[in-house]
């Protein structure tokens, strides 16, 4: 806690009151304390040592409490973050082989409709992208660098590679090693449930439809 007024506190005393006079005295910062008393001295400037330092207390204690609030908001954030990382690896490590796998097929399919879905969207944005590292490299070469073109997207100048834009692709095998390679899914459980509705969803339909007709469809 502070008990007195500090060099800054006394600028500051200064600095209010000739900026309600609408002037301001240069270089104040830099004088020294036993200057600016005589600053404070000479214009006569009325201030309350008590109520200021009380006042500068007080801000640093709500300063504190909040410093000390977002601490642990903090903790618990990443304690709560931990349990739920923990919760999931649990939850997925005592899955099947066989359900994993079908979370990643799930997965792969929703990645690969969205895909098809834009699909048209998708080439034009891939092919600005190649004009556009087309145009970089022939700038590149027009200056004399050494240039090599690595992909679609990027070109190694003078050892350093630069990537201008991302070429968005869909390949089942490259996507099913990266997805297997993350580890732990997210919500395991939950898509397992989905899927168990999806697939209980399509073997009643399928029964509908063979059993459509029939006298005794009891569906």
């Amino acid at each position: 806690m502070q008990k007195k007024m500090l060099k800054e506190d006394y600028v500051n005393v200064i600095n209010a009151h000739f900026a309600r006079q609408g002037k301001k005295l240069a270089n104040i910062s830099k004088a020294t304390l036993p200057k600016l008393k005589e600053i404070i001295e000479k214009y006569e400037i009325q201030y309350d040592e008590d109520k200021i330092v009380m006042e500068i207390n007080e801000k640093k204690r709500k300063i504190a409490e909040k410093e000390k609030e977002r601490e642990a908001k903090y903790v618990k954030q990443r304690r709560e973050y931990k349990e739920l990382k923990d919760r999931q690896t649990k939850e997925w490590n005592e899955l099947t082989e066989e359900q994993q796998d079908k979370i990643y097929t799930y997965i792969l399919l929703e990645k690969q409709k969205d895909y098809l879905n834009n699909y048209w969207k998708i080439q034009k944005k891939n092919e600005c992208i190649k004009r556009a590292t087309d145009d970089l490299e022939e700038k590149f070469r027009a200056e004399g660098r050494l240039v090599e073109r690595r992909s679609g997207d990027t070109i190694n100048v003078s050892g350093i590679n630069i990537t201008n834009g991302w070429i968005t692709t869909f390949d089942w095998n490259d996507e099913y090693k990266m997805l297997k390679s993350a580890g732990v899914i997210q919500g395991a459980l939950k898509i397992l449930e989905f899927i168990k509705d999806e697939e209980q969803h399509e073997y009643y339909y399928e029964r509908k439809q063979k059993t459509r007709g029939c006298i005794n469809d009891d569906l």
